[in-house]
């Protein structure tokens, strides 16, 4: 390596000796004299002499082509980034907006979907429930029919009460049938209907149900707008059954009728 690099060194100084020996052709001076050159002309050799060395070591693959310089990045003013970083601000504010919105949607979300998973549970539930039977006994086919009635099945409780008076069973439910029967013509407001089922429970003098059944006639013909008629059942429930819990009603009724 030493060896080629001062075989290297001595072909550049005798390439550079014989740039300057063509440079200084044709002028009557001594071309190793100092003196000889002017100062104008110093500068011109210098010169001549960088150039002829550039171009030797071009030539010798050693000094590459003066490379481009690198654009300049433009320079970003203070108003520039001002407005960027309004910009900036702004979309942030935006992202913030959004994802409350998100996390409301998700709130409401999982609110209605706990909703919804209570209401399959129930309905699961309902569905997975035993159903009930007809209860075989006289007592829970009253129990059924009782229940309608209290449910506001009017109809429906009308005709399980009259199955269970044309079953022909001696049982001491059967007057309660009765008069639970004239209850639900009652509430359908079929008043002249309901008055002819409540007269039936008198065909049972051991019923329980006599002085209800009592107190609702004077109800019915009050519905009717037949004042005196209604008078009389409250007499008769006051005078007939004195021991009853509805006297002080039909004492109550019978004072508005004065």
């Amino acid at each position: 390596m030493k060896r080629l690099f001062w075989i290297f060194s001595f072909l550049l100084s005798v390439a550079i000796t014989l740039a300057n020996l063509t440079s200084c052709a044709g002028t009557q001076a001594d071309p190793y004299s100092d003196e000889a050159l002017t100062p104008d002309d110093s500068a011109v050799f210098a010169d001549d002499t960088t150039s002829g060395e550039e171009d030797v070591l071009r030539l010798l693959g050693i000094v590459d082509e003066e490379a481009e310089p690198e654009p300049e990045a433009p320079e970003t003013s203070g108003e520039d980034l001002s407005v960027l970083q309004q910009e900036i601000d702004r979309l942030e504010n935006e992202v913030s907006s959004k994802d409350r919105e998100v996390a409301t949607l998700q709130a409401q979300l999982q609110e209605k979907d706990a909703l919804l998973q209570k209401k399959e549970k129930d309905l699961s539930a309902v569905k997975s429930a035993p159903s009930v039977s007809v209860a075989s006994s006289f007592r829970g086919r009253y129990e059924q029919a009782l229940s309608l009635y209290n449910s506001r099945r009017y109809n429906e409780a009308i005709a399980a009460f009259d199955q269970l008076l044309s079953s022909g069973e001696n049982n001491s439910l059967v007057d309660n049938c009765q008069y639970w029967k004239g209850e639900a013509y009652y509430g359908l407001s079929n008043y002249e209907q309901s008055i002819l089922e409540f007269q039936k429970v008198f065909a049972y003098p051991n019923s329980n149900k006599l002085d209800d059944a009592q107190l609702k006639l004077g109800l019915c013909y009050l519905k009717l707008n037949n004042a005196e008629r209604a008078r009389l059942e409250f007499e008769k429930l006051v005078r007939e059954y004195a021991d009853s819990e509805y006297v002080g009603r039909a004492r109550s009724y019978l004072d508005r009728l004065q």
